[in-house]
């Protein structure tokens, strides 16, 4: 990567952060997109790696209420989807990958927007945890399902929840893709150069946290991820 290259990784993914430790999701919603425009090897295994440190972080810092008990049932429907998912970018080449990266996103931003608000069943919840878990796996993304179930709950509560079970995504998604032979040496150095970012933005977000509005940060995270996955589609069909 070019040194500008490396400078725009950099702040992608501390917009990133910011956004997710802050509102509770949105880290790779807002730098994947983007990220796969700079170079389309930052996504998605790079992403998933250094967003999982991230998730540490934001775990140790708000502790929230019983996170592990409201987690639970999404985790159920995690590690199914997310093997599904890595077996689909083991078979897909690269540009039928983008295409399908950048409809996954926007539906994943359809989704947000929606004005749906289903209640948190047990099957609600795991059917999220799938939805979640395949998503992530293909493309880095898989915040906005597991995120409508959550929206209604304490900003605290939202990414004391949110930051365990992306913690655990991260790591479930990294499994079956180095099952399906997605994970090389060089991963771990293209993470490496997200990770410093990631932790500018973390820093930032804790005095966001207290002071950002929840719909602002999400509006901007959905015209970014939305305007950012409309021009990878269009360079994958042209």
């Amino acid at each position: 990567m070019t040194v500008w290259g490396l400078a725009l990784a950099f702040v992608t993914m501390a917009a990133g952060t910011l956004v997710g430790g802050t509102v509770g999701f949105g880290t790779n919603l807002v730098a994947a997109p983007i990220l796969a425009l700079i170079n389309p090897e930052l996504v998605p295994v790079p992403i998933i790696l250094a967003s999982g440190v991230f998730n540490l972080l934001v775990a140790r810092r708000d502790r929230g209420i019983h996170p592990w008990h409201e987690i639970r049932w999404p985790l159920v429907g995690l590690v199914p989807a997310s093997i599904v998912g890595a077996a689909t970018v083991a078979v897909i080449d690269q540009r039928e990958l983008s295409i399908m990266f950048a409809v996954l996103v926007l539906l994943a931003v359809a989704l947000s927007v929606s004005g749906l608000h289903p209640p948190p069943s047990r099957h609600a919840l795991a059917v999220a945890g799938m939805c979640s878990g395949f998503m992530g796996t293909t493309a880095g993304i898989g915040g906005p399902p597991i995120a409508l179930m959550f929206q209604h709950h304490h900003g605290q509560q939202i990414r004391a929840s949110l930051s365990r079970f992306f913690g655990i995504s991260s790591v479930v998604a990294i499994i079956p893709l180095a099952a399906f032979g997605q994970v090389h040496i060089a991963d771990l150095a293209r993470a490496a150069v997200l990770i410093p970012g990631g932790l500018f933005g973390f820093v930032l977000s804790q005095h966001a946290a207290r002071r950002i509005d929840h719909g602002v940060a999400r509006r901007a995270v959905l015209l970014v991820s939305g305007a950012s996955a409309c021009v990878v589609l269009l360079r994958a069909l042209t």
